[in-house]
């Protein structure tokens, strides 16, 4: 008996979904179907988890007839709503407070920024460069709580890269709802915001108070944005499994890809060597002469199962492996680029703060920026001409 037929008949005994089984594992549901079609076959590590999930040894499942086993109602999944069984609910409300609330340091940074450039304009040199700490110290801030949400982020989706959708259409419309009033709110206090600032500059003749003021409110409203926005996002559970299941796609393409080279080149080398030891069929009989083309063809023996040369492979498949390929290498380039800009540009602008007090430290950040803008945009055009 096959590991796909005991798979499925063990499945069917407990009453769960391929969806189910995917997100006890930690793997797509994709994956559970190839494993089930004999398209593919899981690591050692999801084998010992299917052991101990239907509680049969390894040798049992691999290579044994399961098939017998009858129905375990005490053990099988009761039918019902699906219900968060990974903690996804609160790891993303974490994360959306965690974004929303470094978005809204950056605005209090600006806001401490303009609040004490006043007193800056007019004291003594060790408070002129308080300004400047304001708005160092909130953007530190914002990059601490940006760095723990990605860092949710990453530890969750690398445990569970899918999840049934448990949230109910009432879930999702409440959630809409909220966006809805997040904004209007957010709009609202703007609007305050850019009064409050707009009176006291010119009624109080009070710039920096007033600029600050509006910073405020702008760090509620992005707060209240933000942090809604993604509440929507998180309800949308069939983008999340998609979004994965495309980046598992284009990790299985690349090792596609790269099979197919190292069959090419084990292929071309085993018939080099034959051509040289005179063993080939198709050898060609001169010294020094270079091998023919079926020679150096790719034979069925030599490929990695499972996959094939480039001479009997579709063109599309090809085409869609390079294009894949290409796209990959463009983002890690556009991310490598962008974290290599970035950090130059804060080191200059830790030294123009701290070492040489220099009150136009905000242009590395420009200047930085639009750096990383220029190499995006060139990056792409760098490849496709390589």
């Amino acid at each position: 008996m096959s590991f796909s037929a005991n798979l499925q008949h063990l499945r069917a005994t407990r009453s769960m979904t391929q969806e189910q089984l995917a997100m006890l594992l930690g793997v797509s549901r994709q994956a559970v179907s190839k494993w089930e079609s004999d398209a593919a076959y899981p690591e050692m590590d999801k084998l010992l988890c299917l052991c101990d999930i239907f509680e049969c040894s390894l040798d049992e499942l691999a290579r044994g007839d399961l098939t017998h086993r009858t129905r375990e109602h005490a053990l099988a999944v009761s039918p019902g709503p699906a219900t968060d069984i990974c903690d996804y609910d609160r790891r993303m409300r974490l994360r959306a407070t965690l974004t929303a609330s470094g978005v809204a340091c950056i605005f209090l940074g600006i806001a401490g920024f303009c609040g004490t450039g006043g007193i800056a304009a007019s004291a003594a040199d060790a408070y002129r460069i308080a300004c400047q700490y304001a708005f160092f110290a909130g953007t530190l801030l914002a990059c601490v709580l940006f760095g723990f949400a990605c860092n949710v982020q990453r530890t969750f989706t690398r445990r569970h890269p899918f999840v049934e959708d448990f949230y109910t259409e009432a879930d999702k419309a409440r959630a809409r709802k909220r966006r809805n009033a997040s904004w209007a709110a957010a709009a609202v206090i703007t609007v305050v915001g850019v009064a409050i600032c707009w009176f006291q500059t010119v009624f109080f003749q009070h710039l920096y108070g007033g600029l600050a003021s509006l910073n405020i409110a702008l760090a509620g409203a992005s707060w209240l944005v933000v942090h809604a926005s993604m509440g929507v996002s998180r309800t949308d559970i069939a983008a999340y499994n998609r979004r994965y299941e495309e980046k598992a796609a284009r990790k299985n393409s690349e090792a596609r890809r790269l099979s197919l080279i190292a069959g090419r080149d084990v292929a071309a080398r085993d018939a080099y060597e034959g051509f040289e030891n005179h063993a080939a069929a198709d050898a060609c009989p001169q010294v020094g002469c270079a091998p023919s083309e079926s020679a150096l063809a790719p034979s069925a023996a030599a490929m990695p199962h499972g996959a094939q040369s480039d001479a009997g492979a579709c063109p599309s498949d090809t085409q869609s492996l390079d294009a894949n390929m290409l796209h990959q290498r463009v983002r890690e380039q556009r991310k490598a680029a962008a974290g290599i800009i970035m950090t130059l540009s804060a080191i200059v602008v830790l030294v123009m703060l701290f070492v040489l007090h220099s009150p136009h430290w905000p242009l590395a950040l420009i200047i930085g920026a639009l750096a990383c803008v220029i190499a995006w945009i060139a990056i792409p055009f760098r490849s496709v001409t390589r």
